[in-house]
C-alpha cells in the first residue's frame, strides 16, 4: 500500500525514482587529465564523503527514491561510512549503483563480500589498458594487477552467493599509447564475466575512438549477445545511459554534503540549495533550479552564471535547438 502511495505521489509531483548522491570525492589516483585532481581547475566539488547519518535521514526524507547513483568525482571505497550505507539501503530496498566510475585499486575483502552480499546493483570499473605498463600512463598511482585482482576477489564470491550482482562494466579510455592492447582488454572483459566493455575519448583530446578491428567484432557481438539473455542486466544498464541533460529532471547529481548540483557536469555552479537540510521536492522546485531547466527547454535566452554556459552538452543542443522535452520523462 505505502509503494502505490509514494508511487503515485511522485507521480503527480513529477519527482525522479532514481538520484544521484557522491559518495566521496577523494581519490588516491593522480590521473594526468583528471578536472578535481588537476590544480589549474576549480570546482566547487571540495574534498569530503557522504556521511552514513546524513545518507539515512535523506532515505527516510525522500522515502519514493528507488535507486542511488553514488559515484561522481572520486573513489567510492575511500568512504569509511560506505558499508553501512550498503546495509542501509539493501534493507530499504533501494538499489545502489556506481556506473559513472570506481578505480577499483584498494579496496579490502570485506567490502566485496558486502557489495555481493547485500546486492550492490552495478559498477562501472575503469581500466585504461590491459597490462600495468600501460594502465599506468593515465592512472598515475594506480596498479592494474591490484585492480585485476580484485575482480577476481569480486567474482569468487558473486559464485559463493549464486549471484550476478553487482553487474561489472569496463571503461577504456582510448589514448595513442593503450591502442595496441584493445583486442587484450576484449578477451580479459569476457574472461572476467563483464557484462560490457565500452570505448571513450578523453574528455580533453579530440581524436577518433579507435575502431574494433574486425577480429574482434565477433568477441564483443557474443558479449553482446548473452546479455540479450538476461533482461533484468539489460534493464538496469539501460535506465544508466540517458542523456546528461535529462539527469535535471530524473536523475539529479547531489555533492556529498548535500548540496543540489543538477546534473553530472555541473562542477563549477551550485544551485544554492542543500538537499540534507531540507526534502528532494522543495530542493528541486528552487528558483535557480527551475531556470536551470528552462535553459534546458530553450525557454530562457540568458546562459548566465549556471553550469550550461560553459558545457560542451549544452552548446550541442543550443547549435541544433533540440532542447529538452520534459513532457517525454516519467515519472510514475
Amino acid at each position: 500500500m505505502k509503494k502505490i502511495f509514494w508511487h503515485l505521489y511522485r507521480k503527480i509531483n513529477r519527482l525522479p525514482k532514481m538520484v544521484r548522491i557522491e559518495a566521496c570525492s577523494l581519490c588516491q589516483l593522480d590521473c594526468k587529465d583528471c578536472y578535481m585532481r588537476n590544480s589549474q581547475n576549480r570546482t566547487i566539488i571540495g574534498n569530503g564523503y557522504l556521511k552514513y547519518e546524513k545518507f539515512k535521514s535523506f532515505i527516510e526524507k525522500n522515502p519514493y527514491v528507488e535507486s542511488i547513483e553514488l559515484s561522481f568525482s572520486g573513489e567510492i571505497f575511500l568512504n569509511p561510512e560506505l558499508i553501512e550505507i550498503i546495509k542501509f539501503a539493501h534493507s530499504k530496498n533501494i538499489q545502489l549503483t556506481a556506473f559513472n566510475g570506481v578505480n577499483f585499486n584498494n579496496i579490502s575483502d570485506e567490502i566485496l563480500e558486502v557489495l555481493v552480499k547485500y546486492k550492490f546493483t552495478g559498477l562501472t570499473i575503469s581500466i585504461d589498458g590491459a597490462s600495468n605498463e600501460t594502465y599506468i600512463k593515465y592512472r598515475r598511482n594506480g596498479n592494474f594487477n591490484d585492480l585485476i585482482s580484485n575482480i577476481e576477489k569480486l567474482n569468487k564470491y558473486k559464485e559463493k552467493y549464486n549471484s550476478k550482482f553487482p553487474i561489472l562494466r569496463w571503461q577504456y579510455i582510448v589514448f595513442e599509447h593503450n591502442r595496441k592492447e584493445i583486442n587484450q582488454a576484449i578477451d580479459l572483459a569476457i574472461e572476467l564475466k563483464m557484462a560490457d566493455i565500452y570505448f571513450k575519448n578523453p574528455w580533453n583530446k579530440d581524436i577518433q575512438i579507435y575502431k574494433i578491428p574486425e577480429s574482434s567484432k565477433r568477441k564483443l557481438l557474443e558479449m553482446k549477445n548473452s546479455l540479450e539473455s538476461d533482461q533484468e542486466v539489460k534493464n538496469i544498464l539501460s535506465k544508466n545511459q540517458i542523456p546528461i541533460c535529462n539527469q535535471l529532471w530524473i536523475q539529479p547529481q547531489i555533492n556529498w554534503d548535500g548540496r543540489l548540483l543538477g546534473c553530472c557536469c555541473s562542477t563549477n555552479n551550485e544551485l544554492n540549495i542543500n538537499v540534507f537540510d531540507t526534502n528532494l521536492k522543495k530542493a528541486l522546485n528552487c528558483k535557480q533550479m527551475k531556470y536551470m531547466r528552462n535553459v534546458l527547454k530553450g525557454k530562457e535566452k540568458s546562459v548566465k552564471n549556471i553550469a550550461c554556459e560553459k558545457c560542451i552538452f549544452f552548446e550541442e543542443i543550443y547549435k541544433r535547438k533540440q532542447f529538452v522535452n520534459e513532457k517525454e520523462f516519467k515519472f510514475g
